[in-house]
C-alpha cells in the first residue's frame, strides 16, 4: 500500500516535467534512477550530520556543566550568561520542529552550523516610558529605595563573541562588549559623555581554553575585562565588582573542592587636587587591583559558598608623591576588601544569597552610598577625599521564594556600618549606619501574567563630629507584568505596567527633592527588560 502510494505521489510530481511522450516503463526507469541519487546523497547528508552530532554532544557537555553551576546573580552581564545557558538548554525542546531522520530537528542542524561557525550574539535593555504629577519624573535612592517604577533611562549590553581556534582540545574566542545609556527625556540621543547619551566598549578581550598545561580547564583571558559582577538586582549595584582599564585572569580553575578565580586589573583616577572646586587640577594616577574568588564550595545539599578578596594599589610617580607630600593633592591609599557568599537553591524554585562584606578607605566610602553603592576604589575615574583608614562592613541578602504554588516573593536587604570613614556626601571621619529594605510579592496568575507590588523603605544616619544627617525615604509600587516564566529575578523578556508614589521623609544627605520643590512624586508608566 505505502509503495502504490509513493508511485502515485512521485507520478503526479512528475506528470508536468514529462508530458506524455514517456511510457510507464520509461517513467519508472527514469523514477528509480532518481530515487538513487535521492538515497545516496541522503546517506550523505546523514554522515555529515552525524558527525556534527558528535562534535556537539562533546559541546553540550561543557555547557550542562556550566549551567549546574550557574549563579542567578551574575551580571550584568549576568543576565547575557543566562540567555546563553537558556538558548543551549533548549536545543531539544521543540517538539514541534521538524524531524529530519527522526532524531534530528532543523533547530539542531541550524545549531551545528552556529556552533560550526562560532559566532554568537548575546545583549541585554531596558527602556520604557513614564509621566509624573509634577512635571517630569525623577528618580529617587533607587540603590535604597528599588528600581522597579524608579527608573527613567534605556540601558543597553551588546556583546559580539567570534571563534577564532578550535584544535586539539584548544579553543579561542574574541569577545566585545558594548554597552551605554540612552536617554529617554529627549528626541536626540546623539551619544555624548557630558549627555546622558553615553556609549563605551567595556570588554575587549580574547578568552581561551586548554592552553594552560597545569589548568586545562580553565579559561584564560587578556584584555579589557574583569572577574564577573555579582548584582543586587532590585537595587541596581554589585555587591562585587572590579573597574578595568585592562588586565588578565583565571577563572573556572578546579582546586580541591571548588573553582578559583583570579585576575590582575587595571584602573587609573584622576587624582583631584585639594583646591579642585577652584582650580579643576587632577593628576592621573596609575592603580592595580588583584581580585581572588574560591567559588563552588559545597556545604549542605543544594548550598555553596564563595570566599572573596581583593587588594588595589596605587603605583605613584615621582609628580604624585611630590602633589601628595607638598599638601596640594590628596593621599591616594590602598583599600582591600573581603567577603563571603552563601548561596541555596529552593526545591520548591528560588533561591537565597547571602553575603557578608568588610572593606577600608575608599571601598568603605562607597559602602555609605545612598545609590550606587559598588564597591569601587575611586568615585567614577576620580579619587578624592581624605580617607582615613577608616573600615565599613555590610550584610546583603537578596532571592525569591514560591509561598505557594501561585504566588512569589521577591527581595533585597541590606545593613551597612562604618566608622571614621570619608563620605563622599558629609565629608572626613563620618560614621554611618543605614538599613534598606525591598519586598516585591506577586500573584502568578499564569506563566505569562503577574500583578503585585513592590514596597521599599531605607534610613541612613551620617554622624561627623557632634552633627547627625539623616536621609529616609519609601515607596510604593503597583504593576502589572507580562512574562514568559514565573521567576521575578531570572525570566525575561518582561512588560510592565506600574504606577509609583515615592517620598523622601528627610534628606540631610543628598539635599534631594522632586520637581517644585516636592517631597514626594506620584508616575505611572510602562517599562521592558530583555536579555538574548
Amino acid at each position: 500500500m505505502k509503495k502504490t502510494l509513493l508511485f502515485c505521489l512521485i507520478s503526479a510530481m512528475f506528470s508536468n516535467a514529462y508530458g506524455q511522450n514517456l511510457t510507464v516503463e520509461e517513467r519508472l526507469a527514469l523514477l528509480e534512477k532518481k530515487l538513487q541519487e535521492n538515497t545516496a546523497e541522503l546517506n550523505s547528508t546523514k554522515a555529515e550530520l552525524t558527525k556534527y552530532k558528535q562534535a556537539n554532544a562533546a559541546n553540550k557537555n561543557m555547557v550542562n556543566s556550566a549551567d549546574k553551576n550557574y549563579q542567578p546573580t551574575t551580571n550584568t552581564a549576568s543576565a547575557t550568561s543566562a540567555a546563553i545557558a537558556s538558548s543551549n538548554s533548549n536545543k531539544t525542546a521543540n517538539n514541534g520542529a521538524t524531524k529530519v531522520n527522526n532524531t534530528l530537528t532543523l533547530k539542531d542542524i541550524s545549531n551545528f552550523v552556529k556552533n560550526d561557525i562560532g559566532f554568537s550574539y548575546n545583549g541585554y535593555f531596558r527602556s520604557g516610558w513614564g509621566t509624573a504629577n509634577h512635571g517630569s519624573p525623577k528618580e529617587y535612592a533607587i540603590g535604597s529605595l528599588g528600581r522597579f517604577g524608579n527608573e527613567y533611562t534605556s540601558w543597553f549590553d551588546l556583546q559580539l563573541k567570534q571563534k577564532v581556534y578550535d584544535q586539539d582540545g584548544k579553543t579561542a574566542h574574541a569577545v566585545v562588549m558594548l554597552d551605554g545609556n540612552v536617554g529617554e527625556q529627549y528626541g536626540n540621543a546623539v551619544f555624548d559623555k557630558s549627555t546622558e547619551n553615553v556609549l563605551q566598549f567595556s570588554d575587549i578581550y580574547l578568552t581561551t581554553k586548554g592552553f594552560l598545561n597545569f589548568a586545562p580547564e580553565a579559561d584564560f583571558w587578556v584584555g579589557k575585562h574583569y572577574l564577573p559582577k555579582y548584582e543586587i538586582q532590585m537595587l541596581d549595584w554589585k555587591s562585587v565588582r572590579t573597574d578595568s582599564g585592562a588586565g588578565l585572569g583565571i577563572e573556572n580553575w578546579k582546586m580541591g573542592p571548588g573553582k578559583f578565580n583570579i585576575s590582575v586589573v587595571r584602573q587609573d583616577l584622576d587624582a583631584r587636587a585639594v583646591d579642585y572646586s577652584t582650580s579643576g587640577k587632577t593628576v592621573q594616577v596609575n592603580s592595580n587591583t588583584v581580585d581572588m574568588r574560591y567559588r563552588e564550595l559545597p556545604l549542605w545539599e543544594n548550598a555553596t559558598l564563595e570566599l572573596d578578596g581583593r587588594y588595589a594599589a596605587a603605583n605613584k610617580s615621582d609628580t604624585v608623591k611630590s602633589g601628595e607630600s607638598d599638601g596640594n593633592y590628596y593621599h591616594v591609599k590602598d583599600a582591600w576588601l573581603a567577603g563571603a557568599i552563601i548561596r541555596q537553591k529552593f526545591k520548591s524554585g528560588g533561591y537565597d544569597e547571602l553575603t557578608f562584606q568588610v572593606a577600608d578607605n575608599s571601598i568603605a566610602s562607597a559602602f555609605a552610598r545612598i545609590s550606587g553603592a559598588n564597591p569601587s576604589y575611586g568615585n567614577g575615574d576620580n579619587y578624592y577625599g581624605n580617607h582615613t583608614n577608616g573600615t565599613a562592613f555590610r550584610l546583603i541578602s537578596q532571592g525569591e521564594f514560591y509561598p505557594t504554588k501561585d504566588t512569589i516573593v521577591a527581595h533585597a536587604l541590606v545593613y551597612s556600618n562604618g566608622n571614621d570613614i570619608y563620605s563622599y556626601d558629609t565629608g572626613a571621619h563620618t560614621d554611618f549606619e543605614s538599613y534598606r529594605a525591598v519586598v516585591r510579592p506577586a500573584y502568578i496568575w499564569d506563566n505569562y501574567n503577574q500583578t503585585g507590588i513592590e514596597l521599599g523603605w531605607f534610613r541612613q544616619e551620617n554622624k561627623v563630629q557632634e552633627e547627625t544627617f539623616t536621609e529616609s525615604g519609601y515607596k510604593a509600587t503597583i504593576y502589572h507584568a507580562l512574562k514568559v516564566n514565573t521567576s521575578i529575578l531570572t525570566s525575561r523578556p518582561e512588560l510592565r505596567f506600574y504606577m509609583t508614589y515615592l517620598r523622601a521623609n528627610q534628606n540631610d544627605i543628598s539635599s534631594f527633592e522632586f520637581t517644585d520643590n516636592k517631597k514626594d512624586q506620584l508616575a505611572i508608566g510602562a517599562q521592558a527588560e530583555v536579555w538574548w
